[in-house]
């Protein structure tokens, strides 16, 4: 499974590098690139602190 984590690494890079010849205009992209990041973590930094709160609820802590 590690070996398939590379590689999507590897691709991501690689479509990032192809995006960045093809596009005109690369500080928009960039910018995009960093919204869409920003509210990935946001995202996933929302959920963990829901789930740590529920686990803290079905503990009885």
């Amino acid at each position: 499974m590690n070996s398939l984590k590379g590689l999507g690494v590897c691709a991501v890079l690689a479509g990032i590098a192809y995006a960045l010849t093809r596009v005109a205009d690369t500080d928009q992209l960039l910018l995009g690139v960093t919204v869409v990041i920003i509210t990935v973590c946001l995202i996933t930094y929302a959920a963990s602190i829901r789930r740590r709160r529920r686990d803290y609820r079905v503990a009885g802590e």
